[in-house]
């Protein structure tokens, strides 16, 4: 029986090598024909250019998450990809207008996706980032500055960023004025002949005394200078690393050529297949 069995594998085998002697040239010629005609279209067909910036928006903190999970620029990343499937219906006008850009800067981005970046800690475990990345895939690369600029357009215009960043700006130019008063207040503490406080007992490093005014100064200060930052520098889309207006078109040629050849090949055996079962049938 087990020499039964090695017979008719071997058969198997040799009528397998047969078939793609005798095919061999239907195989290879569908095979390169299939392969060089994708090359050849992608050749001809327009180029496109890939490039991608690193951003950063201030959305979580207009909308004051004090809760560190929530600090995740998901907000921003959904806009962008909201964006993305207005262009996959190619509905360019409504592109044009989101961005304040014309309508053949709008027609020439293929696509734009936007990722989340992380950080792992020693644990292996992810973390969100306050930076986001863009990429972007353009027709012409000559449009990449003005779709830049518009992204940051469609972020400052929109209404419900908008409407925290403004908020935002208020508050805490409210904020800092109300700590300017608590600095003020506790310097004339500090300075006051009648004060009970002991000032020559006290440390500026130490945290242990419970009337430590100094320490209470630097802190009110510290907070101040980051409140003052946030407020010049955050804004509803800023870019830490513009895109490159990329000079090297892609066209997907080896990628497309492999998959082509694979597909080709199996087309080429199943027409070969057909072919000698025709050819055995007239016999």
């Amino acid at each position: 029986m087990e020499t039964e069995k090695e017979l008719s594998l071997k058969e198997l085998i040799n009528e397998t090598i047969l078939f793609f002697i005798i095919s061999r040239k239907v195989i290879v010629f569908i095979t390169i024909f299939g392969t060089l005609s994708v090359i050849l279209f992608q050749k001809i067909r327009p180029a496109y250019f890939n490039t991608t910036a690193l951003v950063t928006s201030g959305i979580a903190d207009f909308e004051r998450n004090t809760d560190a999970s929530k600090l995740t620029q998901k907000t921003g990343i959904d806009l962008i990809n909201l964006l993305h499937l207005d262009i996959r219906k190619e509905d360019y006008e409504i592109v044009s207008e989101k961005l304040n850009i014309s309508i053949s800067d709008a027609s020439v981005i293929k696509s734009i996706k936007a990722n989340e970046i992380f950080i792992k800690d020693q644990d292996g475990k992810e973390y969100s980032t306050s930076k986001f990345s863009i990429d972007l895939s353009v027709k012409d690369n000559n449009s990449i500055s003005n779709i830049q600029d518009g992204l940051a357009y469609y972020f400052s215009t929109n209404l419900y960023i908008q409407s925290y960043y403004n908020q935002f700006l208020s508050t805490t130019s409210d904020e800092i004025k109300a700590i300017d008063i608590e600095v003020n207040s506790l310097r004339v503490i500090r300075e006051s002949e009648k004060s009970a406080v002991d000032i020559s007992s006290i440390n500026v490093n130490s945290k242990k005394s419970q009337y430590d005014v100094n320490n209470q100064i630097l802190e009110l200060i510290n907070l101040k200078s980051k409140k003052q930052t946030d407020l010049k520098l955050l804004k509803p889309l800023s870019f830490v690393s513009p895109f490159t207006i990329t000079q090297t078109p892609e066209r997907g040629v080896l990628i497309l050529g492999t998959i082509a050849a694979a597909l080709s090949f199996l087309l080429g055996i199943i027409i070969a297949v057909f072919r000698n079962v025709y050819v055995n049938s007239r016999e």
